[in-house]
């Protein structure tokens, strides 16, 4: 690329960055504003001296993940032999199960979105730790390893950030340790 094209591309680079920076904060924002409630609500249930936090329990990676992988592994002896019977980076998910579980209120926003980045980032960094590895194996190289394990990792990112609002009626809501709670009308 030369010419105009090259300066265009120079141009927009630092403004498209600005851009995701913008819509980043603005994303948090609805989040935010969103969960606000339901984090008033959860500590309600929390407070309620009659209900009691369940024993600890995960499913691995959620939202069918793992339960995908093991189904892959049972019926298929192949896949199972070259990919095990679980995802490789399932300890992440458990960990992330943890802060999950657990669901505090205390600002339990930046808690969350703190759990979440760590899922993130351990998912990719099993990538990066891995890619060489996995490169021989796949007769891949190892950036595209590594590229295609930040992508699983922030498509994950994304999901639990969809699908894990505390009060909801999913079994891996943020506070699923404890019973369930409803968002009241205001």
């Amino acid at each position: 690329m030369r010419g105009p094209g090259l300066a265009l591309l120079v141009c927009l680079v630092p403004f498209a960055a600005f851009a995701q920076e913008g819509l980043d904060g603005k994303l948090d924002q609805i989040e935010r504003d969103l969960e606000i409630g339901r984090y008033q609500a959860l500590a309600r249930v929390q407070a309620d001296t009659h209900n009691q936090q369940a024993p600890f329990s995960t499913d691995g990676c959620s939202g069918g993940l793992s339960d995908g992988w093991r189904y892959l592994a049972m019926s298929l002896p192949a896949f199972k032999n070259k990919f095990g019977d679980k995802p490789p980076y399932e300890q992440c998910c458990v960990e992330h199960d943890r802060a999950y579980w657990q669901g505090e209120t205390a600002q339990g926003f930046a808690k969350r979105l703190a759990a979440d980045n760590r899922l993130q980032q351990c998912v990719a960094d099993y990538g990066k730790t891995h890619r060489q590895e996995f490169a021989a194996e796949f007769h891949l190289s190892p950036a595209v390893i590594e590229g295609n394990f930040r992508i699983v990792a922030a498509l994950m990112y994304r999901a639990v950030r969809l699908g894990g609002l505390p009060c909801t009626p999913f079994p891996w809501r943020w506070g699923y340790g404890w019973p369930p709670c409803h968002v009241q009308d205001e």
